[in-house]
């Protein structure tokens, strides 16, 4: 249990939020549909959580083997901001590399075995194979040789389409196999859902990007603030990521594909502008109040023991990832209560 509890660390699981509650979500929007399996949808979640978790994990062996916590650190001294708690157990010699690449082999190996037992069991769905061949790539490329997506301003693209539509529509086609049926045509709204909460986890990665622009730009990592070189194209993106998914429900909601009751998401919206308005204050160099954040917010975990010198970055990471958080939750709460009211009915 301690191992299982060194590596869920190591590989950042705070952030499962990113994954499970996307995950979650396509398995309740499958309730009810013919050839629902909650197993099955459970199963990939599970799946995903450990692509997620290996992922960052060979995130953390590529930016070792580059060296990029040098530069950060060296920024660090010179006075500039630049968040530093990289591969801590890397650093801290808790933990070797090789030991990083075999759990890096163990997660993907498990979330392999996830997708064989659905496939199989759903009559060899090649639709989740093609789906889990485009995540995997885009995946294993984000950080690895020779393509190196997210030094080339993919990075934020590449997680949005991972764990946005391919992750709603794969769980989703996991859970009830119903994606296309010749009855039913293609699930628009599981893809229109899938890319609005893409759009909210380019934008949790965004974060990053923006807040260490600086930072990546002389490491020469160029990710997609970077490229963009301006405050005001940045934050013009920012507003694009953060505002569509909100556009999109509504068009769905005008468009008779899911019920007005989904428009219950725009309880996040003043969340959503809040941390819009962090975003531009740090683009004006304004501070914002690290020491006490709103409660309405959400979960800033073990916020007490996070290092002063790294509060600008993580308070806007928490909040955007609460945005998602509770874009996710609200959906959710709608769809049960709706297949609940059908059940009664």
């Amino acid at each position: 249990m301690g191992l299982i509890r060194k590596w869920l660390y190591n590989s950042r699981s705070f952030a499962a939020p990113q994954n499970l509650m996307p995950s979650l979500l396509a398995i309740v929007m499958a309730l009810g549909v013919e050839g629902f399996n909650m197993w099955l949808g459970l199963l990939a979640l599970v799946g995903v959580c450990l692509v997620h978790l290996g992922g960052n994990l060979l995130d953390d062996y590529f930016d070792y083997q580059d060296e990029l916590l040098s530069y950060r650190e060296h920024l660090r001294k010179e006075g500039e901001q630049a968040f530093t708690d990289k591969y801590p157990y890397l650093r801290d010699g808790s933990t070797t590399v090789g030991q990083l690449k075999a759990a890096i082999v163990v997660f993907f190996g498990l979330a392999i075995v996830c997708g064989a037992i659905i496939f199989f069991v759903r009559d060899m769905d090649w639709t989740l194979v093609v789906i889990a061949a485009i995540a995997a790539i885009l995946c294993f490329f984000y950080s690895a040789p020779p393509f190196k997506l997210g030094f080339h301003g993919l990075g934020e693209l590449v997680i949005g389409i991972c764990f946005g539509p391919c992750l709603l529509c794969g769980v989703y086609e996991s859970a009830c196999g119903a994606l296309y049926t010749a009855q039913t045509g293609f699930a628009w709204h599981i893809l229109a859902l899938g890319i609005a909460i893409g759009l909210f986890v380019t934008n949790i990665l965004y974060t990053h990007s923006f807040v260490e622009r600086h930072v990546d730009d002389v490491s020469h990592k160029k990710t997609l603030a970077v490229l963009l070189k301006t405050d005001r194209a940045g934050l013009a993106a920012y507003a694009l990521f953060l505002y569509l998914p909100f556009v999109l429900v509504v068009v769905c909601v005008l468009t008779g594909y899911i019920h007005p009751a989904y428009l219950a998401v725009l309880l996040v919206f003043p969340q959503a502008c809040w941390v819009m308005w962090a975003m531009i204050k740090f683009a004006r160099r304004e501070p914002v109040d690290t020491d006490h954040p709103h409660r309405w917010l959400g979960p800033m975990d073990n916020w007490d023991k996070v290092e002063q010198g790294n509060r600008y970055y993580l308070l806007r990471w928490y909040a955007m990832r609460n945005v998602n958080t509770g874009f996710c939750l609200l959906l959710m709460i709608v769809k049960i209560t709706l297949y609940l009211l059908q059940l009664w009915a």
